[in-house]
């Protein structure tokens, strides 16, 4: 971004001096490392975000098709919520959080339009939304998510429109700015401040908020301001640790996208208002992470959608900001994917409040020589991101929906927002998903009904949720007992030639106490045939004498497919293509089935209709040990060639 080099044009060696106090100063309980903020900080207004100089550069702008296509969607946006009425202190259960984001989409699109278009409507709209959400008794502090979304959307529009606002309404703004974001963070003992040096998305969604409160309220209290901003400094450093060591996101794609762009939107907001991301940046990992999100997203357009994810992938914001500054070609490439897609939609909603960061593809849009250098770069076929909720994704080379897919993973349950799922998969070929994830459950109506679905512990409720836990997943189970939620499977290897990939997940941590060993393998035959095979050793043996016989083993994988099965066969189809699924070998016994799995087990479960369950249920050796293999293949002469050669 231009337009925001305040301190390094004037205050270099304050910049140096503050960098030294901030990172050698102890990580918490540090209030004020001796930096004198009123000497650093930009003094004109606009400087959150953006300078006068960016909204100058959209302004002038000349864009590609989608760059047009986006702008024209975002006046559109801009017009069609100008009719809305404004939003209301509304709590649904823990949440005023619906009502955040509805505040931020509409405060940063109308203030946008407003600096670039010059149209009054925007400016005046805009404005009496602050004055409805500043006037609220409080943003609910109880849930700090709600605080960080309201505090940057009031930060946002009183800075962006601060030249157009009366005297008592930028005192008004920055007061509740101070009081309803800044002051409750402080007590970093409340129970309601637990994130503040947390490495899940509510690390950088929250302090961004807070830093944007802050850049304001600097003129008239610099010393909270300092505190504050200096606080983030050390604690974001966490989030960004999270995508240790290759850019996978432990909680899923959907918090990625969260997480991630409100990561983005934070070194904006040093930059802009500093003239430095302090390094923040640099975090290899997270620099990295534009591949990951690029590669989560299968042929068919869906996430692989683990942990508390869904499948749907919308149109992420931090993709243009990686491919801007980072000159990622991964991200790039999804980033025009995603953007085609949303832009192609036939209807819009304005109280759809996903996309409600959209206005700053303005700001994060690549330039048209940018694009030119990233446009031709592929997207790799095999990709392992290791770390405490390790993924790996195998991909057939090119575009199209019609192209192989496999993502599978390791896991560890005490991770935020993961499930109990290692081992399992998601396949698709052939332009259909066929091994699927069920994805999560609407926090509300489990929250509602005192579930505890935050406690990862073993024992915990979240765990008895069944699209939580193990039994919902693709994986194979022995003993119908659950995977270990305190220990972590690990992926070993994936191994790649031109003509095969291997990938082997260590399941002996999570089923402790159940066997010896546990390995599962994925291996990948020239994008035809996916073969995927147990190896147990030591799971409960057969002795006669103390009446205890073989340890049963249940593989499952759940599809939306019709499911039709003839001995160690079974035949998926949907839309208009099969998928044959073969159990080689001589497991005895072998049991074949296929069943709904909906209704779910309990009275707090979602429905899943459509959804079956294909089951393979055999018994460990005498020995307690076994190799269960599954193979799945959509072309069965390819299938019957690999049969052949066995």
């Amino acid at each position: 971004m231009s337009g925001h080099s305040v301190l390094r044009r004037r205050h270099p060696i304050l910049l140096a001096g503050f960098l030294i106090l901030l990172f050698n100063a102890p990580l918490r309980g540090m209030d004020n490392p001796g930096v004198d903020i009123e000497e650093m900080i930009a003094r004109d207004h606009p400087r959150v975000l953006a300078s006068k100089a960016d909204f100058e550069a959209i302004r002038n702008r000349r864009w590609d098709s989608d760059g047009n296509r986006y702008w024209d969607f975002v006046h559109h946006s801009g017009q069609a919520m100008l009719g809305e009425d404004p939003v209301t202190h509304s709590i649904t259960g823990l949440r005023l959080l619906h009502q955040s984001r509805r505040a931020l989409k509409r405060i940063l699109t109308w203030s946008l339009l407003y600096r670039v278009e010059g149209e009054p409507a925007f400016r005046d709209r805009a404005i009496a939304e602050l004055e409805t959400v500043v006037a609220f008794p409080d943003w609910n502090p109880s849930h700090f998510l709600d605080v960080g979304e309201m505090a940057l959307a009031v930060a946002i529009g009183t800075d962006w429109l601060w030249d157009d606002l009366t005297p008592r309404q930028r005192s008004t703004f920055l007061a509740a700015l101070r009081t309803k974001a800044l002051l409750p963070s402080l007590d970093e003992e409340d129970p309601a401040n637990w994130w503040i040096y947390q490495d899940n998305n509510w690390n950088p969604v929250c302090h961004s908020g807070l830093v944007a409160a802050s850049i304001l309220v600097a003129d008239d209290d610099p010393e909270l301001a300092e505190r504050v901003i200096t606080r983030a400094l050390k604690a974001v450093p966490a989030a960004f640790e999270a995508y240790h060591p290759d850019g996978a996101y432990p909680e899923g794609p959907v918090y990625w996208d969260y997480g991630t762009s409100f990561s983005a939107l934070f070194l904006d907001l040093m930059e802009t208002a500093f003239g430095s991301r302090f390094g923040l940046d640099a975090h290899p990992a997270f620099r990295n992470s534009g591949t990951f999100r690029a590669l989560v997203v299968s042929p068919t357009g869906k996430f692989y959608n683990y942990a508390d994810s869904g499948e749907t992938a919308r149109l992420a914001m931090a993709t243009a900001w990686f491919a801007s500054r980072y000159n990622d070609p991964a991200a790039f490439h999804e980033l025009k994917r995603g953007l085609g897609a949303f832009l192609d939609k036939p209807q819009w909603d304005p109280e759809d409040s996903h996309n409600r960061l959209l206005p700053l593809l303005a700001f994060w849009y690549p330039d048209s020589s940018q694009a030119e250098t990233l446009a031709d770069s592929p997207l790799p076929t095999a990709w392992l991101g290791r770390g405490p909720n390790p993924v790996a994704i195998v991909r057939e080379e090119g575009d199209g929906p019609e192209r192989f897919y496999l993502g599978f993973k390791g896991n560890q349950g005490s991770v935020s927002h993961a499930h109990l799922d290692a081992g399992s998969f998601v396949y698709e070929d052939a332009g259909v998903r066929w091994a699927i994830d069920l994805g999560n459950q609407n926090y509300n109506s489990l929250e509602s009904l005192g579930l505890s679905i935050w406690d990862r512990r073993q024992h915990s409720d979240r765990w008895r949720i069944f699209r939580l836990g193990s039994y919902s997943h693709n994986v194979l189970l022995i003993d119908q007992r659950s995977q270990d939620a305190d220990s972590k499977a690990a992926i070993l290897r994936l191994d790649s030639s031109k003509d095969s990939v291997h990938g082997v997940v260590d399941l002996t941590p999570v089923h402790q106490g159940q066997a010896n060993r546990f390995e599962r393998h994925f291996h990948v035959h020239d994008k035809k045939v996916l073969q995927i095979v147990d190896v147990i050793e030591g799971a409960r043996a057969l002795t006669p004498r103390q009446g205890q016989g073989r340890a049963t083993f249940r593989w499952r994988m759940l599809t939306r497919a019709k499911v039709s099965i003839e001995g160690n066969r079974a035949i998926l189809s949907q839309n208009g293509r099969e998928c044959h699924l073969v159990v080689p070998g001589n497991l005895d016994p072998l049991h074949l089935k296929a069943e709904a799995v909906d209704p779910p087990p309990y009275f707090w479960d979602a429905p899943n209709p459509g959804i079956t369950a294909i089951d393979v249920w055999t018994k460990a050796e005498a020995s307690g040990n076994q190799s269960v293999e599954v193979l799945l293949s959509t072309d069965p002469e390819a299938l019957a060639a690999f049969l052949e050669t066995r």
